[in-house]
């Protein structure tokens, strides 16, 4: 149900959508219960936007993780990157550290969620989070080194910590056009 929560979009089509039948019954009737009962749409409609400001869901704190890695990211900040890996991985950190240096990014921006999946079964809460990126910068791989702007499709697995922060414990990036070639059984498990 946090999916009513995640947009408040959500709250106001089924605040007017009650509110116009409720409205419509006060109209029709000219009873007055229907018309506390219209206020009374009103009011609720008002706390649940309220109450969406302030419930955080977990797809709302992984946009946020997102966007601060994009911030570190076009920073360069490689030591503050490598605190939003997962102590699960220390492989990964090892080959973030070793990377990064490779890379001279002048910015980067999360273009478009494709998806987030919360597994809120899970323990530790995981999530896998599909998205494009756009990056400015300087590369140097095997010897090459390219300058431009280039797009990628990213996808990540996330961990929620003990700390409650969300974390990086796997990831893939390719051509944005990649993913739209996958099979339904080409499946994000099969590619570690």
């Amino acid at each position: 149900m946090t999916w009513i929560f995640d947009q408040p979009l959500y709250i106001v089509i089924l605040g007017i959508v009650l509110g116009v039948f409720v409205g419509a019954v006060w109209t029709m009737t000219g009873r007055k219960e229907a018309l506390f009962a219209l206020a009374g749409v009103v009011v609720a409609t008002l706390v649940m936007l309220v109450v969406e400001r302030l419930v955080v869901t977990d797809a709302e704190e992984i946009h946020r993780t997102l966007a601060e890695i994009a911030r570190k990211v076009k920073a360069n900040d490689m030591d503050a990157l490598v605190r939003h890996i997962a102590k699960s991985n220390p492989g990964l950190i090892d080959q973030a550290r070793a990377e990064m240096p490779n890379y001279k990014f002048t910015d980067c921006r999360v273009s478009k969620v494709h998806e987030i999946d919360v597994d809120s079964s899970a323990e530790p809460r995981s999530a896998r989070v599909e998205f494009n990126v756009t990056v400015d910068g300087t590369f140097s791989y095997q010897g090459t080194e390219l300058s431009g702007r280039f797009a990628r499709w990213v996808q990540l697995q996330l961990v929620r910590e003990a700390d409650g922060q969300w974390r990086v414990e796997n990831y893939r990036h390719a051509d944005p056009t990649s993913f739209m070639m996958q099979t339904p059984s080409e499946s994000y498990e099969a590619n570690y």
